[in-house]
């Protein structure tokens, strides 16, 4: 489990390092590029701030449904693909957020990617509170797991910011 966790590290760290040449993917003329750029309220700061925190929120939900559902059932190393695909698409996402923007980039960032920001505060909460459910229970897997749930969360915040935010146009 820790070497798939080290390889998606590494991986979003490559993400992040060749980004401007991952851009192409999302090309500037797409239909949901167009219409996020078309539409008024997207114009609006605050309101595409929230929208890409809306969006993080129901991706993010939607995987932990779906990951919760595929505990129910005996499929070996699906919801590693769960996660893989969850994690292309919330990229692609916010390329397309990137290119959608026209100013404002860095706000728009900051209120949408702090979603993550947020839950790993909550999930910090949590592990500094940790205590055994019952007397001399050992609380290690639930502190590790938090910890490791910690750092995704925070890893998905400055990814999110990065990508959406700090990318110039002239980059891609």
């Amino acid at each position: 489990m820790t070497l798939f966790f080290l390889i998606g590290l590494i991986f979003i760290a490559l993400i992040l390092f060749f980004r401007s040449s991952l851009f192409h993917l999302v090309r500037e003329n797409s239909r949901f590029v167009r219409s996020l750029q078309n539409a008024k309220w997207f114009q609006n700061v605050w309101l595409a701030g929230l929208f890409l925190f809306l969006i993080n929120t129901i991706l993010f939900g939607f995987t932990g449904l779906v990951l919760y559902i595929l505990t129910l059932f005996t499929f070996p190393y699906i919801h590693f693909i769960v996660i893989i695909f969850a994690v292309v698409v919330s990229i692609l996402f916010w390329m397309v957020v990137n290119k959608a923007c026209r100013k404002n980039r860095l706000k728009i960032a900051a209120i949408g990617s702090s979603f993550y920001l947020l839950l790993t505060l909550i999930i910090l909460y949590f592990y500094v509170n940790i205590e055994p459910f019952y007397p001399g229970e050992d609380t290690f897997m639930r502190a590790l797991g938090l910890s490791l749930a910690m750092m995704v969360t925070f890893v998905a915040w400055i990814s999110c910011f990065v990508i959406t935010g700090l990318t110039n146009k002239t980059q891609v």
